[in-house]
């Protein structure tokens, strides 16, 4: 019963009534709000775009997006504005075929595509797509197709096959890219076939033979190298390098490749100059300007997604490199950065690259920060391209997971999720952010347009209207277009149209060698350096050609003198050697100058090597050892016996003083030839062991260290002096008064012996009394010892190995056969070995031959991955809480900073922490609550047993022959004499000690997670 009255009680209830309408109101409300508020990903294309940053001065507008297209990863304009987009539907690992190559047309004027057309389909796996002849050239593996539509119905009617023969292989390394050269040219990435494991009946195609698909032409064997052709007259070649997911021409036509690590490459020399000596053995044709600061990258991904052989924090899905920026719309600094895709750590990265002599450096373009970075883990980057307004356009494949399932942990390919994102993808245009907008392209026919205007827009400030204009003068093929290329080759005051003039002339076969003979003077250095690549056809018909090129020599520009010393390779005169020897002699400091210098005929080493010996030995330089090396390595590979007497008998006749530091690297290259040249060059050199045994004991050094490698490929003589210099090499190696460098020589040569009778001394030197470089040698000569007690006698000195000596000592355990991979594996498993100091080995443990290796493998990383405390899953609350830069600030004061010093706080014993801003917040809250997880390389904590019975530790921070050098917590530290230590083992946990959440509270982690990845 109430006890209000009536009248109350009806108010009462009234208000009621009207309190829960109104909170049914509020409730309805808040709901609202919050489904209109993203709770991604994966989010609309409306509200991905906000969750992207830019560098300064850009912005980012919506293109295209689902249902317009899905799966994106390349696209193309032809030369009327109608945008060809390959959609790879089929990734990761459908192979069936779902992919399509659709066209998207702008019907109403207003610049957006507005109609999607399927092009053509029933495609596997498209990845590249370039406009050509009225149609598109596709690159999908092992095939590049032409497609064309001659009804002008929208779809291809055309279906061909243009090559055929590359590897079926693994996504990611599949033939892509279709790019038109400047020199009128066909490229395409190529990496050649990768090893592959799970995914071996599916993606195990090893190619064949590279060829047109109609049999005409020639036909390459499949190697790891990218490729050119020409359709029209069947031309067909490999380039000198390779490159993973896509490649970029400069305006001066330099080429430059990608790997999925790198900041991109510079493809230095070209195959037909490498081509005239094959004796001519390089690590690289390409210069990679990647450094430890410049592929670092900082991304702002909230709960990012990383599989288990992820690089966090660094390159490792590099692609698309767009180099230099070529659009003509950017502000002028934009002009040398180069930009490429990383779509695993969901950011677009730029360099600022600068000239480097031949080739190039880069720094960064942002110090700490990406050009486009998105907190969405699912924006995912793929490809890059200039359009015809000058506006970079961004292909995002928007798509959960990115990482080939060939690297991931076996169930998260078994999880489901492969394909989310499949029926997504977004295209993104990237503008200045300007008052006046960059206005879309629109209205563009250039394909209606007459040979003149085609002509002036060679002109064109912008790469897209260069090149197509340029590409559709050479596919007409029109006389009348040659007075009008003449003209602007002549009065253009730009020296890129002069560029573009003279290979389109070249493209349609009119090019005049006289015209090349006025480039050569022009003021521009680029001009120079194209005209010195276009006079090589002409040098035999056109002998004033030639002898402009040999007065050449001085020119001022680096680049200009590289490439007329590769060109001037080609001639074969008193002059030309002249020219060829000056810019040699004034270029040696430069390796490249070095690489065109012998790349001319093989011929050249032997008076290149006398050269350099009368006028370059007179002073010791890093580039001055790489070419006697260089030199050396090429007369062995010739095999020629009276090369290689006189190179010996010039190496043995010089003095000590001033001939090892050369003598020694002459004779490493000579090992390096002898080597790869096999059964000839080792028959030439066969009578001279005993010189090569009686050199090393005489030359200590340089000399006697390359005279090792020497016999490492000729073997020891079965003679009296074998046998006595090795009892002589036996007593210098266990003599610890003996300098360690000679020690480990004489340990080398021991391992040529194959004998297992030095067994006890080769466990004896496994000492931390021993210099590094004497245990390395030791450990490599246990390979050569026979029986199955290697493997327990390393693992059982495991922990007494500083990390160099541990290394050399999982490369022996992991090259000894699958019983050895085994052993140290179950050592990982019994806790003997630390899952983390074979971190840089898991690919090649996941890649293993053997099944059981692999399994194994697999399951003790991804339990170490896998595995979460319950005190992180508790803080990954801290990952969600807005932090305090200055809060953070003193919790690091408090708890960090006896061992890590940051923003001038503490003391740096531990890691270097000034680089954890490009590391992820959820990375770092691994790494502070489960620190042993994943020690870093180089900071080991390692426990010192002294003679006196002292025990101390610390991180090894310093090495000598005679002494280590511990640092502890306040940066104290310790040397000790190798001599005074009884034991020393590595420990198995971190120097950073567990158990700091009892410190540290949920929010103060927050605050310090903010600090550390704020700090600049």
């Amino acid at each position: 019963m109430s006890l209000l009255p009536l009248s109350q009680s009806r108010r009462h209830t009234w208000l009621l009534g009207a309190l829960s309408v109104l909170t049914v109101a509020i409730v309805v409300f808040v709901l609202l709000v919050r489904s209109r508020r993203p709770n991604g990903p994966p989010y609309s294309p409306h509200d991905a775009l906000r969750t992207i940053a830019i560098h300064q001065g850009f912005r980012v507008e919506p293109f295209a997006a689902e249902p317009t297209i899905n799966s994106p990863v390349a696209m193309d304009w032809d030369e009327n504005g109608r945008i060809y987009v390959a959609e790879d539907t089929g990734y990761p690992l459908d192979t069936r075929p779902i992919g399509r190559i659709v066209l998207l047309e702008d019907t109403n004027g207003d610049g957006f595509p507005d109609r999607r057309t399927v092009f053509a389909d029933h495609i596997v796996m498209p990845n590249g797509v370039m406009c050509w002849k009225g149609g598109v050239l596709v690159t999908a593996a092992p095939d590049v197709w032409f497609f064309k539509d001659t009804k002008r119905s929208g779809k291809a009617d055309v279906r061909e096959k243009v090559l055929t023969g590359f590897a079926f292989t693994n996504p990611q390394h599949m033939v892509n890219g279709p790019l038109y050269g400047p020199d009128n040219w066909i490229y395409v990435a190529h990496q050649g076939p990768v090893h592959t494991v799970v995914f071996q009946d599916p993606f195990g195609d090893r190619g064949s033979d590279i060829r047109f698909a109609d049999g005409q032409g020639p036909q390459l064997k499949m190697a790891p190298r990218s490729v050119r052709f020409r359709p029209e007259t069947h031309q067909l070649e490999f380039l000198s390098g390779w490159s993973q997911y896509g490649q970029a021409f400069d305006e001066w036509g330099r080429h430059f490749t990608i790997t999925n690590d790198s900041n991109g490459r510079h493809e230095v020399i070209a195959a037909r100059y490498l081509q005239r000596n094959p004796a001519l053995l390089l690590p690289s044709v390409q210069q990679d300007i990647s450094t430890a600061d410049n592929n670092k990258v900082f991304p702002i991904t909230r709960n990012p997604r990383f599989e288990i052989l992820t690089d966090v924090g660094t390159l490792t899905s590099s692609c698309s490199i767009t180099l230099p920026y070529l659009g003509g719309a950017f502000p002028h600094s934009f002009d040398r950065v180069a930009c490429l895709a990383e779509s695993a750590h969901n950011v677009v990265h730029c360099d600022v690259w600068s000239d480097a002599g031949v080739t190039y450096s880069a720094r960064r373009l942002e110090e700490k920060a990406e050009f486009v970075a998105s907190t969405d883990a699912w924006f995912r980057p793929v490809n890059m391209y200039i359009g015809p307004d000058g506006a970079l356009y961004l292909i995002d494949y928007y798509r959960n997971t990115i990482e080939h399932p060939e690297w991931m942990a076996a169930d998260t390919y078994h999880a489901g999720y492969l394909y989310s994102g499949q029926d997504r993808g977004r295209i993104y245009r990237i503008v200045p952010d300007t008052q006046t907008p960059l206005p879309l392209p629109k209205n563009i026919g250039l394909g209606q347009a007459p040979d003149a205007e085609l002509v002036q827009q060679l002109s064109s400030p912008n790469i897209w209207w260069r090149r197509t204009a340029q590409r559709l003068l050479v596919e007409r093929h029109h006389a009348d277009a040659v007075p009008f290329l003449a003209r602007l080759f002549e009065e253009s005051t730009s020296p890129l149209a002069r560029v573009h003039a003279l290979w389109t002339l070249d493209g349609i076969g009119k090019l005049d060698p006289s015209r090349i003979t006025r480039a050569l003077d022009d003021p521009v250095a680029g001009v120079r350096e194209n005209a010195i690549r276009l006079s090589e056809p002409y040098l035999a018909k056109a002998p004033e050609l030639a002898r402009k090129l040999m007065q050449m020599a001085g020119d001022p520009d680096p680049k200009v003198r590289f490439q007329l010393l590769c060109t001037l390779g080609f001639l074969d005169s008193p002059e030309a050697t002249v020219a060829q020897n000056k810019l040699l002699e004034d270029g040696v400091e430069d390796p490249w100058m070095q690489v065109a210098a012998l790349s001319a005929s093989p011929a050249r080493a032997l008076p290149y090597f006398e050269l350099a010996v009368s006028r370059l030995a007179d002073s010791e330089t890093k580039a001055r050892r790489n070419f006697f090396r260089q030199v050396g390595a090429v007369i062995g590979m010739r095999a020629n016996p009276k090369e290689m007497r006189r190179l010996l008998t010039t190496v043995a006749g010089g003095s000590r003083r001033n001939s090892d530091w050369w003598g020694g690297a002459t004779l490493d290259g000579m090992a390096d030839g002898v080597r790869a040249k096999g059964a000839d060059a080792k028959a030439a050199l066969k009578n001279d062991r005993d010189l090569f045994v009686q050199m090393f004991e005489r030359r200590p050094g340089p000399v006697g260290h390359a005279v090792v490698h020497l016999l490492a490929v000729l073997g020891l003589p079965n003679n009296a002096t074998a046998a006595d210099a090795l009892k002589r090499a036996e007593r210098i190696a266990a003599n610890r008064k003996a300098d360690a460098s000679v020690r480990a020589d004489a340990l080398d040569l021991l391992t040529l012996a194959n004998s297992d009778r030095e067994a006890r001394l080769l466990e004896s030197l496994l000492d931390p009394q021993e210099p590094d470089n004497v245990q390395i040698a030791a450990v490599r000569a246990l390979t050569s010892v026979r029986g199955g007690n290697v493997g327990p006698l390393l693992l059982a000195k495991w922990n007494g190995m500083s990390a160099p000596v541990r290394a050399e000592a999982t490369n022996t355990l992991l090259s000894g056969g699958s019983d050895r991979v085994l052993l140290l594996l179950e050592a990982v498993k019994n806790g003997d070995v630390q899952t983390w100091q074979l971190d840089p080995y898991k690919p090649r443990l996941f890649m293993d031959s053997d099944p059981a290796v692999r399994q194994l493998a697999r399951a003790l990383f991804e339990q170490s991955s896998a595995q979460r405390e319950q005190v992180l899953k508790e803080y990954q609350a801290a990952l969600n809480i807005r932090g305090d830069v200055a809060r953070g600030r003193e919790t690091f004061t408090r708890v960090c900073s006896k061992c890590h010093a940051l923003d001038g706080v503490g003391v740096a014993v531990g890691p270097n922490l000034g680089t954890v801003r490009n590391h992820p917040a959820s990375g770092l809250l691994v790494d502070i609550i489960q620190p042993s997880k994943s020690v870093e390389q180089g900071y080991e904590t390692y426990v010192v047993e002294l003679a006196s019975g002292d025990i101390m530790d610390g991180i090894m921070s310093a090495q000598t022959p005679a002494t280590i050098t511990l640092k502890q917590e306040q940066g104290r530290e310790t040397v000790i004499a190798r001599q005074d230590i009884k034991t020393i083992r590595v420990s198995k946990v971190s120097m950073m000690p567990e158990g700091l959440e009892k410190q540290i509270s949920i929010s103060q982690m927050a605050d310090l997670l903010t600090f550390l990845r704020a700090v600049r």
